[in-house]
Formats: C-alpha cells, structure tokens, sequence
C-alpha cells in the first residue's frame, strides 16, 4: 500500500474511496426526439440510446423523455438513484479523484 494512501485517511492504512458510473440503456422509434435530464441526445440509427453518467453523493432523478418523429406521442420515464457513503469511528474523509458533471437533478 503506498504512503499516499496512508496520507489520504489521516495517517492510517484504511480507506474506500467510493465511486459508480451508472448506465443505462433505451430505445425508440428510429427519428424520435430522446431528453435526457432535458438535454436532447442524439439516438442510434436503430434507435437506441444507451448513456452513463458519474454518480457523486447524493440522491439523483433522471427524467427521460421520447417524442415521436410527428411529435403526435411523447412517453415519459424517471430513473431514481442514491449514492451514500457513510463513516463510523474515526476514520477521516477520503478524497476522491474528481468526477465530470451528473446528470440529474439532485435533492437538497
């Protein structure tokens, strides 16, 4: 174990830094306007969006949203997550390596 793991938890060798990477996987009519968390994405010729995004702390809703091509159906789906880490004794905060924006609205 190096030494900047030790550092990491306040002098001791004990830690779990705790990270996830969800995705997931849809898919529509072919020529459907897709949203996910209100950003229009860009949907395979066969119509599938599969899409990932990081999971800091927190709790997360990721509204998906599909429109058909004449824009006459729209169909509407919301993914819930939670990531929580938790710490007993005295052990010290970790840090984590940086994580790009989540997508998602999170919760106060």
């Amino acid at each position: 174990m190096s030494s900047g793991a030790a550092r990491r938890s306040g002098g001791r060798e004990f830690f779990l830094p705790l990270n996830a990477e969800v995705i997931f996987y849809a898919g529509t009519r072919p020529g459907a306007k897709v949203t996910v968390d209100g950003k229009e994405i860009l949907i395979r010729p066969d119509g599938t969006l599969p899409d990932h995004f990081v999971l800091p702390e927190g709790e997360f809703a990721v509204p998906i949203v599909a429109t058909s091509p004449d824009g006459a159906e729209t169909r509407r789906g919301v993914l819930h997550f939670e990531r929580a880490t938790m710490r007993e004794g005295e052990v010290g905060s970790t840090a984590e390596p940086p994580l790009g924006v989540p997508m998602g609205r999170q919760y106060p």
